[in-house]
Parts: structure tokens; C-alpha cells; sequence
């Protein structure tokens, strides 16, 4: 559906008016830091009213999935599987693996929670498997990438047609390797880039993410031939401020900015990350998944070793 006629629902749904909808979209965006979509943010605004908006019931390229869509279907391979992980939150144990699915355009992650974990071995899921999941329900990951939750009405089905998708290693290749690049030759998709950390951005720097708090740092890291605004989630952005969410929300909100900028303006440091097209500001933009201080001896022991091995 189009932008007009998501809003006219969403009005319709909820009885508000068009000008308060729009302030609660923008808020969204805001919160999270203009990392959605105005479409994505839309939904997560129905979402927050209990209102279930119309989504189209069709396959699509993975790349086109936004964070806050409901009954997505789409069909890609898996080319890589995380660990099984087991937990324990207050007595309830439980356990979680990610399938990580992509098609020539992207990737997303599937995380199979529970009992689902056992469709790895029932539905004879591995990497290389052409998977469909019919409808699921897309969110924003701890990390800006995109996550499609099976929830309890998803389904998710190893399918024998080829359907023309690159394979597991292509894939693999594409979306998890960190070529390093400088800023000025920076396009979409997964990148390595050294720089200093010039700014902060003005934002409110918490976000909440299933009723966990969260520390969200946006950046302008700059190489010398250029710059590119860099975006640190939860673990990574603590672990470049060398500080926690809890100690930020205690913070004043005018004077969190300058608390962070105290912490890391100037800090040079090696990112990996995705780089990909902010629309709406129409600029590229990174979410970090690795950080790690700027080691020159150790930067010097591969440039000699990359020299011998050329």
C-alpha cells in the first residue's frame, strides 16, 4: 500500500487525526534515529495502537522487507546458522537460533525461539536450503538490520525449487565479509572503515526495544577523504562511550550530548558495519556490528604481512 493509503487507514482505524498521526510517525523516526522507513514507521505506530494495518500478501525481494510490516512473505536461501543458545530469565529457560536468509538483493535474520528450534532438524533446515516464510513479522534487529519473527501464526517450509537465488557461499561472501574501504569510495552494503570520530549527533540517545532500554550513539566518523554518519547499537555503543544505558538515563536530556562527547569525540577507531541508503535524507549511512580501538602496531604487522603475501 502507499504511503496516502496506509495513513488514511491508520485514521480511519484509530479515529485520530491525520496532524496528531503525523506527530506520533515523526516521533518514531526520531526514537529511531531516522533508521525507518516513513512506511516502516507507520506500522510500528498501529502496532503501539493495536491496530493491524493491510500488508501486501506477495513474495518480495528481501531488501524491500520493511521493520514494522506484518504477514510478509518471501522466499531466500540459508547461508549461514548460528549457535543454539539456551537461557535462563528468571527461572523460565529457554533457547534461540538465528537463520540468516538472503536473496540477491539482501538479507534478514530468522530467529527460531523454542520449540521452533526444532525445525532445524524436522524440516531438514541447513545452510543451502531454499526456505519459504509465509507470514511473518518484520522489526528492527539490535543492530538496524532487519528481523522476521515467525510469531504464532508464521510458517517456515524448505521448498525444492531453485528459484534462481545465489548460493550459500555467494551469499555468505556478500552479506559477512568486511572489505575496507575509505569513506570517499563508500557505497551499499557491508564495509570496514577506519576514522576518527568527529561528532555526536543530537538525539535522545535511549530507545526502547521490547521494554528493554537501549543506548543508541550516532556519530560522524571522518578518514581524512571523507565522512559518513555511523550508528552504535546497545553493547557497541556502551563499549565506545565506555558507558552504560542506566548511567545515561540519570542524565539531564541537554546534558547527555556533551556527557558523550567528553567520551568519544577523537577516538580513532576500525568499524565494521552495513552501510545502506537513508531515502528520506537520501545519503549512505553505516550500523556498526564490530568496533575496536585503532591499534597501530597491530595495523603495522598486517600491512608488512599483506606486503610479503602480494
Amino acid at each position: 500500500m502507499s504511503v496516502e493509503n496506509l495513513l488514511q487507514e491508520l485514521e480511519k482505524k484509530s479515529g485520530l487525526r491525520r496532524e496528531e498521526l503525523m506527530k506520533r510517525i515523526e516521533k518514531k523516526i526520531l526514537e529511531l534515529d531516522n533508521l525507518i522507513t516513513i512506511e516502516g514507521a507507520i506500522y510500528l505506530v498501529a502496532r503501539d495502537l493495536g491496530i493491524e494495518l493491510p500488508a501486501e500478501r506477495r513474495k518480495v525481494k528481501i531488501s524491500s522487507i520493511l521493520p514494522g510490516t506484518r504477514k510478509v512473505s518471501f522466499t531466500g536461501r540459508v547461508f549461514k546458522i548460528s549457535k543454539i543458545v539456551e537461557f535462563d530469565v528468571g527461572g523460565r529457560k529457554g533457547r534461540v537460533v538465528n537463520l540468516f536468509v538472503g536473496d540477491e538483493t539482501g538479507y534478514v535474520k530468522v530467529p527460531l525461539w523454542n520449540d521452533q528450534v526444532d525445525y532445524l532438524n524436522q524440516r531438514k533446515i541447513s545452510v543451502g536450503s531454499i526456505v519459504q516464510i509465509i507470514n511473518g513479522f518484520a522489526k528492527e534487529g539490535n543492530y538496524g538490520e532487519v528481523e522476521v519473527s515467525l510469531g504464532n501464526f508464521g510458517i517456515i517450509r524448505v521448498i525444492d525449487k531453485d528459484e534462481g537465488l545465489p548460493s550459500a557461499e555467494e551469499l555468505l561472501q556478500k552479506f559477512s565479509s568486511f572489505e575496507r574501504i575509505k569513506i570517499k569510495d563508500i557505497r551499499v552494503g557491508n564495509f570496514e572503515i577506519v576514522g576518527f570520530i568527529v561528532k555526536v549527533l543530537k538525539s535522545n540517545y535511549i530507545y526502547q526495544s521490547n521494554g528493554e532500554k537501549a543506548l543508541i550513539l550516532p556519530t560522524i566518523i571522518d578518514d581524512g577523504t571523507g565522512d559518513i554518519r555511523v550508528v552504535f547499537f546497545r553493547e557497541l555503543a556502551e563499549e565506545v562511550a565506555s558507558t552504560t544505558v542506566n548511567e545515561i538515563e540519570k542524565l539531564e536530556e541537554e546534558k547527555r550530548k556533551r556527557f558523550l562527547e567528553e567520551r568519544v569525540l577523537g577516538k580513532e577507531v576500525i568499524v565494521q558495519g552495513r552501510v545502506k541508503k537513508n531515502d528520506i535524507y537520501d545519503r549512505l549511512e553505516m550500523v556498526a556490528t564490530y568496533v575496536k580501538p585503532f591499534n597501530p602496531t597491530e595495523e603495522s604487522y598486517k600491512l608488512v604481512e599483506e606486503l610479503e603475501n602480494a
